[in-house]
């Protein structure tokens, strides 16, 4: 009856209705379908195990049915239908049982996949009837025996559909069996969708980053519309259909302790947060970003446990990171001659100070020192007096950063530490009187109230201290703040005193530090007439200083009777009162004369400080540490206040920094890249500092420009304060009229948003009161002559010998040096300070905080930088805070830089130092060019010479001037140099061990007499003294003889 062939059958005709067939044909049908159940199980068992046996096909009975008939017959075959079912589900378990081997791939079988499909819906919109055949059986049958050819069609087309959208494979006959048009499958088994594993991925959201599995479909299983793929999170198992965009790749497992960013396989922005959040639970915080290092919170320690020496000093090495980096920027300093730069970057709190102090200490360990006045020691004690007197207690730490600064090390030609010179940058000089509910005063305040002895305390008038202090200054409460400061105390003299601070100089310090503690108590009269409160601590403060009270009343408050006298005599050349602004408040001129007199005390510690770390060498180069107060925005700290002028001062500064930062990285290489004719794929990054920095310190184009020119926020509030009847909303509304885009304006009155950090931490600032921050006080001019007229003789020695500078220097400490490098810094110092409107806006404040910022970048911008970025991610609960984690790296374009660094060249030499240094490497390439009294063609013997040393074409390249190298190729060269010159070196010191031996044995042959005589006893020694002594006397009696008689012959 069937014939067994495995091949396709051409359509058959339909068979006749069933109203023509005979009674026993439907018995005969199920007879058949049961055998073909049997004979198609064990192959499609074989084919695929996990597919069950398709069931009887309604339409097949369906067909056969007869009005007449009823369904007992349709339900014994359903149950005889489950129970073949059972068995073979029975019979497939007990075969996987006894075959334990596991399977070669893993396939991932989605959840829907073991649902038994009973009804499916098609694709098409069917007409009504249709719908109705799905939901009443006995309609569909009497329908379907009425119109069998037409149905038949329709379920085809429907099937086909099914197929070709939902991936449902084909109905296939048993071999040996003729397919039957007519028999279609319905209500059938779905189909197992099949996934197998490509590997490791990041699934990237807003929250961080989360371990997971790709997943792509095997053959037969639908496809993921374009640009979704499919993960399985490695945490819980669940299964996710995500974008192209939130899946980066992963890294290998020994790469999570990846001491450099670049040697990463995979960079991006996961992998980099997963290595450094590995490294610093591995107590790592440290990692190399090409270049460049990564300090991950907590900072490192300069003083660690470890082990002592001999003498019982502790030994404090450096952690493998920041050793690399010291001797790489030391050995680089040596080679190229050239100054180099150490800048760190970040938020407030994030160890930027902690950092520049460890690599500080690790450079003096790796290079040595020269002379008494450099000193691992002295330095250490220089950062404690900095700590002190420049340091505020806050949220993000104990010892937050108020102050800019640029340490600069000396390096004779011999490669080690010759001297130091410190210069400083007090943008906000408001900070010593601006009292803050989240922060402090300076250190030194609390330190020298715990500290202080009996006897200075009875003579500074510090034995009773009033409860109030219009500065905060107050002393500590708390039985372990008073150890603390009291132990800080002791340990700022110990530092004073190692830095050779006399005695005579630390009572001038702390008569000031008095002064203005006692300023502080006395208070301002906020209505009536400018005066103190407090007489009394005015009183004592006046004599601390050694003036009189009438005197510093004057000073204070009365800066009419002085401007008069200067007009008086001729010698005045200030600017009236009318062109600084509105008059000044009694606590503005209070504050004046507190934030003056700590300016001169804080230059003046910088000027000591020099005087100790000076020294007389000749240097070949110098390395800067630059420390900065990091970006301050009140929500870090959970504040809902806006941030005042001594925050926009210090991130403004940030801002710069960042802005050089892009500009070396990408600007001046890709210009560099340009310039030398070589071809570089890399898209610069769009984003930058240059808007902010803009928005900030733009100035006009001329003196007296149209108010339609763009004006910085710095010089619109200088415009506007001199302005009569003007105030800080119209200065606001021209920044959001110049700046819209970058400066936004906010609901509250006198507030706007800036987009710091390339916009990944706006900062929200009010300008209240602001005016009175940026106004010219005279209060604060007239401390200096206070100070240098004060009757008490130490007061007066320390600040009669201070140079005379503009009020714009009055910020800015360590001007003073006669050593070349130093001269060279100042003079770039200077020069800023000296053009554009620095000579016609002498007294703003606002012009001294940019002309301070310019100096710090001029500084630096000649030097090879090296940058420090410190980053904070850890919440409150201990772990890693990603989403802060990922926008601080985002400041700083760590992406693009990496990618610049891998796929550009970032090393690179001129031809002639390329040639001279590596020709070594080839002898006929050194024998050839070995002449300095020819000139010769660079360009051609450093082809020749890449010849010879047969490098990858790849990784060096020829520019006009220069020879650019990829990362690590710089180092291999090197390698291969020192293996070659190290034998050379072998015979050279033979030879130079040759020559003083020989200059040893002429001295030894030449002495050997003289040790002869040695062997003599003191008894020989004693006669051989009488002999001498007795032929001495005998040779002159006889000379005198001699000369006697030659007289007498004479006469």
């Amino acid at each position: 009856m069937i014939k067994e062939e495995n091949k396709p059958v051409a359509a058959t005709i339909p068979p006749p209705p069933l109203s023509v067939l005979p009674g026993g044909i439907l018995k005969q049908l199920v007879r058949d379908s049961e055998k073909e159940t049997k004979h198609k199980e064990p192959e499609v068992k074989e084919v695929k195990e996990e597919r069950t046996p398709n069931k009887l096909s309604d339409n097949l009975v369906q067909q056969f049915l007869v009005p007449d008939q009823t369904s007992p017959i349709l339900e014994a075959e359903m149950a005889l239908r489950a129970e073949q079912v059972n068995n073979n589900k029975q019979k497939r378990s007990n075969s996987v049982q006894s075959d334990g081997r596991p399977s070669s791939q893993h396939h991932i079988m989605t959840p829907e996949s073991d649902n038994k499909l009973e009804s499916r819906q098609t694709l098409k919109p069917e007409p009504p009837k249709q719908n109705q055949q799905q939901e009443k059986k006995q309609e569909i049958i009497s329908k379907k025996s009425l119109q069998p050819e037409r149905n038949t069609k329709r379920i085809e087309d429907v099937e086909k559909v099914e197929r070709n959208e939902n991936g449902i494979e084909e109905r296939q006959e048993p071999e040996g069996r003729q397919a039957d048009p007519t028999v279609k499958e319905q209500d059938r088994k779905e189909v197992k969708d099949t996934w197998y594993e490509v590997g490791p991925v990041w699934y990237v959201h807003k929250d961080g980053f989360t371990h997971a599995t790709q997943l792509k479909p095997d053959e037969g299983t639908p496809e993921l519309p374009d640009g979704r793929v499919r993960v399985r999170l490695e945490t819980d198992g669940s299964l996710h259909d995500v974008t192209e965009f939130e899946v980066e790749k992963c890294n290998p497992l020994e790469l999570d302790l990846c001491e450099d960013l670049s040697d990463l396989q995979s960079v991006n922005e996961s992998g980099v947060l997963h290595t450094l959040t590995s490294r610093a639970k591995a107590n790592m915080p440290l990692t190399h970003a090409g270049p460049n290092l990564i300090s991950l919170w907590p900072p490192i320690q300069t003083h660690s446990k470890t082990l002592k020496s001999r003498r019982g000093e502790s030994v404090w090495d450096a952690p493998p990171a920041l050793a690399a980096l010291v001797k790489r920027v030391y050995l680089s300093m040596v080679g190229t001659r050239r100054d180099h730069s150490v800048c760190a970057l970040g938020r407030s709190g994030t160890g930027k100070t902690t950092t520049c102090q460890a690599f500080t200490h690790a450079l003096l360990k790796q290079a040595g020192t020269a002379g008494q006045n450099i000193s691992e020691d002295r330095v250490h004690a220089m950062f404690t007096i900095l700590r002190s007197f420049g340091c505020v207690s806050s949220q993000h730490s104990d010892a937050s950063s108020r102050f800019a600064m640029i340490f600069s090390l000396d390096f004779n030609h011999a490669g080690q530490v010759s001297a130091g010179h410190l210069q400083t940058m007090m943008l906000d000089k408001w900070k010593v009187c601006q009292k803050t509910q989240s922060e402090g005063n300076f250190l030194v305040f609390s330190q020298m109230l715990a500290g202080l002895s009996t006897e200075m305390r009875t003579e500074l008038q510090l034995h009773q201290l009033p409860e109030s202090n219009s500065f905060g200054i107050l002393q500590p409460t708390k039985v372990e703040e008073k150890q603390r400061a009291s132990v800080a105390f002791t340990k700022l003299l110990s530092a004073m005193e190692t830095l050779s601070f006399s005695s005579r100089e630390q009572k001038a310090i702390w008569h000031v530090l008095a002064a203005i503690y006692h300023l502080g108590a006395a208070g301002a009269c906020k209505v009536g007439r400018r005066q103190f409160v407090n007489f009394d601590s005015a009183q004592a403060a006046s004599s601390i200083l050694g003036c009189e009270a009438e005197e510093l009343d004057t000073a204070v408050f009365k800066h009419h009777l002085r401007q008069l006298l200067q007009k008086a005599t001729g010698v005045s050349r200030e600017r009236n009162e009318s062109e600084e602004g509105p008059r000044l408040t009694a606590s503005q001129c209070v504050d004046g004369m507190a934030a003056g007199l700590y300016e001169e005390l804080f230059t003046t510690i910088v000027k000591l400080i020099n005087r100790a770390l000076n020294g007389e060498q000749l240097a070949l180069a110098s390395v800067m540490v630059v420390d900065t107060p990091g970006l301050r925005n009140p929500r870090h700290s959970a504040e809902e206040r806006g941030a005042s002028w001594s925050e926009l001062c210090h991130n403004y500064l940030q801002e710069r920094l960042l802005e050089h930062y892009h500009s070396h990285n990408f600007i001046h290489s890709l210009e560099r890249y340009a310039q030398e004719g070589i071809h570089v794929e890399f898209e610069c990054p769009e984003s930058s500092s240059s808007e902010v920095v803009s928005a900030i310190d733009q100035s006009p184009p001329q003196v007296r420009a149209a108010d339609a020119d763009p004006r910085g926020l710095l010089w619109v509030l200088d415009e506007e304060m001199v302005t009569p009847a003007s105030c800080e909303s119209v200065a606001l509304e021209r920044v959001f009229q110049y700046y819209g885009n970058t400066v936004r304006q906010c609901e509250q009155p006198l507030q706007c948003e800036v987009n710091h950090l390339t916009g990944c931490d706006p900062v929200r600032y009010d300008l209240t009161g602001w005016f009175s921050r940026i106004q010219s006080n005279p209060s604060s001019l007239n401390a200096i002559t206070l100070l240098q007229n004060s009757t008490i003789e130490v007061v007066k020695t320390m600040f009669t010998s201070r140079i005379s500078l503009p009020p714009l220097y009055r910020g800015l400490g360590g001007l003073e040096g006669s050593s070349q490098r130093t001269l060279q810094r100042n003079g770039t110092i200077r020069k800023t300070f000296s053009g554009g409107m620095a000579a016609i806006r002498r007294h703003s404040q606002c012009i001294a905080v940019k002309l301070q910022a310019d100096a710090l970048v001029n500084l630096i911008r000649r030097a090879r930088p090296v940058f420090l970025q410190c980053v904070s991610a850890k919440s409150n609960s201990g772990s890693f805070d990603v989403p802060a984690l990922r926008a601080q790296l985002h400041s700083t374009q760590i992406l693009s830089a990496l990618q610049l660094y891998r796929t550009a060249y970032p090393e690179h030499m001129t031809l002639s130092d390329f040639r001279c240094h590596f020709q070594a490497l080839s002898p006929p390439i050194m024998k050839r060019y070995a002449s300095k009294f020819v000139s010769h063609n660079e360009r051609k013997a450093v082809e020749e010479l890449l010849v010879e040393l047969d490098v990858d074409k790849k990784s060096i390249v020829v520019g006009a001037s220069r020879v650019f190298m990829k990362r690590g190729m710089l180092q291999y060269l090197e390698q291969q140099r020192d293996q070659q010159v190290t034998g050379w070196l072998v015979y050279l010191q033979a030879a130079c061990k040759g020559h003083l031996g020989r200059q040893k044995y002429r001295k030894l042959k030449i002495g050997d007499p003289g040790q002869r005589l040695n062997v003599l006893d003191d008894a020989s020694i004693q006669e051989f003294q009488k002999l001498s002594t007795h032929v001495i006397t005998y040779s002159e009696e006889q000379l005198m003889q001699r000369l006697s008689n030659g007289t007498q012959r004479d006469r």
